[in-house]
């Protein structure tokens, strides 16, 4: 779940809806590097189901007993968070190794630097192994998998400035992007035209929660409500012609 606060409420959206917005993204993307990717299709679609493991999470989200509030992605105990990135690799493996992978190696990418830590040592030498039969059953090398991961991990970074309204620039490769007055910002322009995009997020108080039960009440009663964002070219540069 990703929680932010904004005037006195918390603004709540699904680790999924992030991901679909992602998706998105790069599906309107028209630059030939990946117009013509040989994969472009399951490209998108492990993006989209990138962080598919959250879904039970996200449905049932935990309160942070330091704070009252709702655990984020970024608080949830390690514990749970291995447990649902295992669910989100192993949800595909059958019939989707190539997303199967993509997910894998973003929760690698994600959580390799706790390799020194008891609770991960295990758990990364698991994902590392299935990462490899995972690689044999898409028909990868680990070259195709480090390429193409970069496009999962440009997506994740877009939509995460503008879900947590974050406005750190970034940059990828000759591209740069921010996050400026509740617009996406992206040189050189990569999609057809200015885009308005809607993720579905719902607003609850700010306040402690006593309990897992006093949130879902707060949720089952918030409407959902779309968070918009509008992308386009920085004002410094110019829409990019597709070659």
């Amino acid at each position: 779940m990703i929680v932010v606060e904004d005037h006195g409420e918390l603004r709540l959206v699904t680790q999924p809806d992030h991901a679909r917005f992602a998706a998105q993204l790069l599906s309107l993307w028209r630059r030939r590097e990946l117009r013509e990717h040989p994969r472009r299709n399951r490209l998108i679609e492990a993006v989209r189901e990138h962080d598919n493991g959250w879904r039970e999470a996200d449905a049932a989200p935990r309160i942070d007993p330091s704070t009252g509030r709702p655990h984020d992605f970024r608080s949830l105990p390690a514990e749970h968070r291995r447990e649902l990135w295992r669910r989100g690799v192993e949800r595909f493996t059958s019939e989707a190794p190539y997303t199967a992978l993509l997910a894998a190696e973003h929760s690698w990418q994600l959580h390799r630097a706790r390799r020194a830590d008891p609770g991960w040592s295990a758990f990364l030498d698991q994902l590392a192994e299935r990462r490899e039969e995972l690689l044999a059953a898409a028909g990868l090398t680990a070259d195709d998998l480090a390429a193409d991961y970069r496009w999962l991990e440009l997506a994740d970074a877009l939509s995460l400035a503008v879900c947590c309204r974050s406005v750190t620039p970034i940059a990828w490769g000759d591209l740069t992007a921010r996050l400026r007055a509740g617009e996406l910002e992206i040189e050189p322009f990569p999609l057809a035209g200015v885009t308005t995009f809607e993720i579905p997020s719902r607003r609850i108080t700010d306040r402690p929660y006593r309990g897992e039960a006093d949130l879902a009440r707060a949720l089952g009663a918030a409407r959902w409500t779309p968070l918009t964002v509008r992308c386009r070219p920085s004002p410094a540069g110019r829409p990019e012609e597709a070659p």
